[in-house]
């Protein structure tokens, strides 16, 4: 393999695909990114065995070829050589790296040796526009929690329905739902792992365009700019959540998100064990009261609408917290029902998004 091509594209999908590389004593290669030509291309390639991902960077090729090599030290040199134009030649399983001022030798390993990563050829597909799908992500992923013993609710759920696309996560303690008519594609129902969506949110941030996913039975390929992405779906069945999500409420509370989120956030500083906050609530007066018996109290008022019956409740404050950045309005609605009901919150400006949280015993 000979090939010449840009250090700054080169750098910059190595520290992408780095981060898909894996560690098995039986199998070393995995702790590698694989190098291969194609046409006037180079194709870079990492696995864990559970997610795979490939790159695409334009390369002037002068011979094919291909080798699997370390990324942590490729990475390294590429990011401190300043040269833009650099070469790469594989000799008996050695990459030589050479630009006009350095030349470097890494050792590499016989690409012969690198899994296969599956290809889908046949799937349902889906695809969204990069906008609409980082603001879905931002909003749902800190949700969502991997659990061996409930694998269903470890990543994100996925239903079409009709002209409306359904994305919903949760951790037991609380969910998060958003939907969306902005995408073009079949009938889809899936379950998608956590780590490869956390991953193509911070491919996509940096990206404009779109990203297509093809759904086969049990995988996902997630295609976005010159990077594909192929992971295993979660089999089973995500829980039916629509009843969980009140439609009625006993009191509604309508507080200026700043406010609020400032009060919740300073109340984490006194947070317990149970990373637990105590909202009471009455005619246009709400309070954030928190007590730890080894830092010690804390409590803030807010002035906010409030309809309804008095009361208080319990809450882990990271999660209202977390529930509260998903409002992008200046003002955050809590409906309430008792201290053992969930609470919703909503951006009454957004009604495609409802977040609820389960309280904590007080």
């Amino acid at each position: 393999m000979v090939i010449t091509c840009l250090r700054s594209v080169l750098k910059d999908a190595v520290s992408v695909i780095e981060r898909f590389t894996g560690k098995n004593p039986s199998l070393p290669i995995i702790s590698n990114i694989l190098l291969k030509t194609e046409s006037q291309k180079l194709i870079l390639k990492a696995t864990n065995l559970e997610i795979g991902i490939e790159i695409t960077i334009p390369a002037k090729v002068i011979k094919d070829g291909s080798i699997a090599i370390p990324p942590r030290i490729l990475s390294s040199i590429l990011q401190t050589i300043t040269d833009e134009k650099i070469s790469l030649e594989e000799k008996n399983q050695k990459l030589h790296l050479e630009t006009d001022l350095t030349s470097t030798e890494i050792h590499g390993m016989d690409s012969k040796d690198f899994p296969i990563i599956p290809t889908i050829k046949q799937g349902n597909k889906l695809r969204i526009p990069n906008g609409t799908l980082i603001k879905i992500l931002s909003h749902i992923l800190q949700v969502i929690s991997v659990s061996d013993f409930k694998p269903e609710i470890s990543g994100l759920y996925v239903k079409s329905e009709k002209n409306t696309l359904i994305f919903a996560g949760t951790d037991s303690f609380r969910l998060t739902e958003e939907r969306t008519s902005d995408f073009t594609g079949e009938d889809i129902q899936a379950i998608i792992p956590l780590r490869p969506l956390q991953e193509l949110l911070k491919i996509i941030s940096a990206a404009d365009g779109e990203t297509e996913f093809v759904l086969s039975k049990d995988q996902a390929l997630i295609k976005t700019g010159n990077t594909q992405i192929v992971t295993r779906l979660i089999q089973g069945t995500f829980p039916d959540y629509t009843n969980l999500i009140p439609k009625e409420f006993s009191t509604t509370i309508r507080a200026p998100k700043d406010d609020l989120s400032v009060g919740v956030r300073l109340s984490g500083v006194f947070a317990s064990k149970l990373n637990d906050i105590l909202l009471s609530y009455q005619k246009d007066r709400l309070v954030l009261e928190i007590v730890s018996p080894e830092v010690g109290k804390h409590t803030k008022e807010i002035k906010a609408e409030t309809f309804g019956k008095s009361g208080r409740v319990g809450f882990n404050h990271r999660y209202l917290s977390d529930a509260i950045d998903t409002v992008d309005s200046e003002t955050v609605f809590l409906g309430l029902n008792d201290e053992t009901k969930p609470v919703v919150v909503k951006d009454e400006k957004n009604p495609h998004l409802v977040s609820i949280i389960m309280p904590l015993r007080i």
